[in-house]
């Protein structure tokens, strides 16, 4: 087993608390000694103190730094007031980082955390869990192995709730974007259009998220995602349809077959690459792992647990890159090219909708200076 890790955990009650189980993250891993953890409010402080085990706690994150030395930091908040910031000082005192998505509010922010953590020499991954578990590697396996026949389109549909259109754009579009290119590499242009109602977005529609993300508009948003080989990705999300069910997916077509990922990872294989309803002899099919699904005894698991049971197995591959210099899951070059697809279809609408390069030539975001 590899050394162990001195981890110190960034949060902010009330201001983006601690994303999705930061403060719980490195529980149960003998590779990890939680040292300290900082937030500015104190009730906050030291109910998470408790949750992670920390030996010392911090109201200042940049105080905590500089006394414990860390070896690893979790950045936990989801609010992104503070990122830049918080990515910055970590770096700077030499610390590797598991950050919380989603990652950046602009383009300029991205590589301003970039530049901090290559300067740095620090490694740094997203918690984009969806990229861990073991349903959604294993259809992943497969499809790089050839078995499903070349992939020919991605087509990615969120919630649609009350966050749909540009909101959902950065805090669900992280994820599709992010598992689009695990599939088909890097991003090689992008196409957008957002609309408020029934008319195109303006950049007076700039408006703050239930939390700030940094600048959105719209209540509809569709973008189109180039790749190489001619694969194309799609995405859109509208406000507040309220279908019912559970819509969350990311359906892969390909040669041979479809691919449905769900929520929790859970996976579906079509026989076939469009699905015929009058077809018998063709049906989705659930991809089953017998140790994610079922318990020793073979029971079923509830997996309630699997945003943590991706978290650790993201840490472990993170401390893998680090002791062997190699590029960690989720890294942070997946993130820049995540934040160019959700800039790029800002600044794509605003262009006419026209097809713009990546990486995007205009590091500002069209709606900075819209307020």
């Amino acid at each position: 087993m590899s050394r162990k890790y001195r981890v110190a955990i960034i949060g902010a009650t009330g201001r983006g608390d601690y994303g999705h189980g930061m403060d719980t993250a490195f529980n149960d891993s003998p590779q990890f000694e939680v040292v300290a953890l900082a937030d500015a409010d104190a009730t906050g402080r030291a109910a998470a103190g408790k949750r992670s085990g920390a030996k010392q706690l911090y109201a200042d994150y940049r105080e905590m730094l500089t006394k414990e030395k860390p070896d690893l930091v979790g950045i936990g908040p989801r609010w992104l007031t503070e990122r830049v910031a918080m990515v910055t000082a970590a770096a700077d005192a030499g610390c590797h980082i598991f950050l919380e998505k989603p990652f950046a509010a602009t383009l300029r922010d991205a590589d301003a955390m970039l530049a901090a953590c290559q300067r740095a020499k620090v490694k740094c991954a997203l918690a984009h869990q969806l990229r861990a578990l073991p349903p959604w590697r294993r259809a992943l396996a497969d499809l790089r192995a050839g078995k499903f026949g070349k992939v020919l389109r991605l087509f990615g549909r969120p919630t649609d709730d009350a966050r749909g259109g540009g909101e959902e754009l950065i805090v669900h579009g992280t994820h599709f974007f992010d598992l689009m290119i695990a599939i088909a590499g890097p991003p090689r242009w992008v196409s957008g259009h957002l609309a408020v109602g029934a008319r195109d977005a303006t950049r007076a529609d700039r408006r703050e998220g239930r939390e700030p993300v940094g600048p959105i508009a719209g209540d509809s948003v569709a973008a189109m995602i180039g790749f190489d080989g001619g694969v194309r990705g799609f995405w859109d999300s509208s406000a507040n349809l309220n279908l019912g069910g559970t819509i969350y997916g990311l359906l892969i077509e390909c040669e041979k077959a479809l691919i449905h990922v769900r929520t929790r990872s859970d996976v579906f294989i079509y026989p076939g690459p469009v699905v015929e309803p009058e077809n018998e002899k063709r049906a989705w099919e659930k991809v089953w792992v017998e140790d994610w699904h079922f318990t020793p005894e073979h029971q079923p698991r509830p997996l309630t647990d699997y945003i943590h049971r991706g978290n650790q197995t993201l840490l472990r591959e993170l401390i893998a890159a680090i002791e062997h210099d190699t590029e960690p899951t989720a890294s942070l070059r997946d993130a820049v090219f995540v934040t160019e697809i959700i800039q790029g279809a800002y600044a794509s609408h605003f262009a006419d909708g026209r097809r713009l390069a990546i990486p995007l030539a205009d590091r500002r975001h069209p709606l900075e200076n819209s307020l």
